[in-house]
């Protein structure tokens, strides 16, 4: 494969396998993996866990629905450091080559633009909020999504080196800034509400790890867009569990703490409660920035497919898809996204079913027995909506039916058509 090319620093490597020598280490793929897990939407799941069930369960279901999360991630993402090329360019090996740029991809382009729609909508809302709390000056809301979405966008282009840079900045910051918080809040609203008794619990154990589960399907799929960083399987093992886990669990209790002791989930917002509106605005800024500026670099990873681009294409595309995201923010239709990417979200577990299938069951875990197919792959093609249509029955778990019946009927087909290519 070509060596990488860079144009002033920017990324321009998109579908071609990265060089060796272009690897880096664990830790910073580690970091990127920690900023993805540190946003709003984590917190709000500690909340959501937290009004629904005792404490305890709350963080047990938490820590059960992230250990199978980071598995996923770890069997999709040792594929992509393997191999060296993003999800996109793996599902070909399933899909084939034009049906994974012209659906998986496509899908792939829309829940990530989507969802940077969403979280600059909350970006901007908030800052704005912030601003006119702690100082008394309004900030338009659809300008401040607009200069946000203008800022994320800038680090999303310049790609994984921008990523690397930013989350070694901001993680240690949102460390500090969540732990200050956190000691305030309970200072100001003290733990009593901590051992509250949930009279009524509104969600079972089991609800709260597939709802875990279910929060971080997209992340376990697109594993591959920074695991083909990794120089080895350890690496990818190590950047996954640790990127992941600790991060992701202590936004969760995090979430839960705060939902029970000041009835508020978000971080910021029980900031600028407390008069520390300027430390609310970093942990809002930071978090968001962390998190949205990889959901804009995926989806430009997947518009180099869609739409068949040089391999330098992808900064460009990644602009033109992030000024719609904060255009469909600022003009505020964004919200109404929530329930089309949850779809979305449903639709993408059984697509890792059959990633582990095809890798790590028909080729035993070896890069030189994958193959990427050309064309239309009707075995992956119709499996998966299969799997993806049994999601909608009210039996058993809807991920779970999707990914055993994609997998199992996948495994079949392709063991009966051994020469299917």
């Amino acid at each position: 494969m070509e060596q990488e090319k860079k144009a002033g620093n920017v990324e321009s490597v998109t579908l071609e396998q990265v060089p060796m020598e272009e690897r880096k280490s664990w830790a910073d793929v580690a970091m990127i993996q920690a900023g993805i897990m540190i946003c709003v939407p984590s917190l709000m799941l500690g909340g959501i866990l937290a009004e629904s069930m005792p404490m305890s369960q709350a963080i047990w279901s938490g820590v059960i629905g992230y250990a199978v999360i980071v598995a996923l991630m770890i069997f999709c993402g040792i594929m992509g450091s393997d191999l060296g090329v993003p999800t996109c360019v793996v599902a070909s090996g399933v899909f084939g080559k034009q049906g994974s740029s012209k659906l998986i991809s496509a899908l792939f382009m829309i829940s990530m633009i989507g969802w940077f729609a969403v979280q600059n909508g909350v970006c901007g809302s908030a800052f704005s909020n912030l601003i006119e709390t702690g100082t008394g000056v309004k900030i338009p809301i659809p300008l401040s999504t607009v200069v946000w979405g203008v800022i994320m966008l800038v680090t999303a282009v310049y790609g994984i080196n921008a990523l690397d840079k930013l989350n070694k900045i901001a993680i240690p910051a949102l460390v500090i800034v969540t732990v200050i918080g956190c000691v305030a809040a309970i200072q100001r609203f003290g733990t009593g509400n901590l051992s509250m008794v949930i009279e009524d619990p509104s969600m079972s154990f089991a609800d709260g790890v597939v709802l875990t589960i279910s929060f971080m399907a997209t992340g376990a799929l697109n594993a591959p867009d920074f695991t083909r960083y990794q120089r080895t399987r350890k690496d990818t093992v190590l950047s996954s569990a640790i990127g992941v886990m600790p991060a992701g669990m202590a936004m969760l209790i995090l979430g839960a703490v705060m939902t029970r002791i000041a009835q508020q989930y978000d971080i910021s917002l029980v900031f600028s409660e407390i008069g520390l509106s300027f430390l609310g605005m970093v942990v809002l800024i930071l978090a968001t920035w962390t998190t949205n500026t990889t959901n804009a670099y995926s989806a430009g990873l997947n518009a180099v497919m869609v739409f068949n681009l040089k391999e330098s294409g992808r900064s460009v595309a990644t602009v033109v898809l992030g000024a719609i995201g904060t255009v469909l923010a600022a003009v505020g239709v964004a919200g109404n996204f929530e329930g089309f990417l949850t779809l979305l979200g449903n639709a993408f577990m059984p697509i890792i079913a059959l990633f582990i299938v095809e890798y790590w069951i028909l080729g035993k875990g070896k890069a030189e027995s994958f193959t990427l197919r050309e064309g239309w792959s009707v075995a992956g093609i119709v499996t998966w909506a299969l799997g993806f249509a049994t999601t909608f029955l009210t039996v058993g778990i809807s991920f779970i039916n999707g990914m055993l019946v994609s997998g199992i009927l996948y495994l079949i087909w392709r063991l009966v058509k051994k020469g299917e290519k």
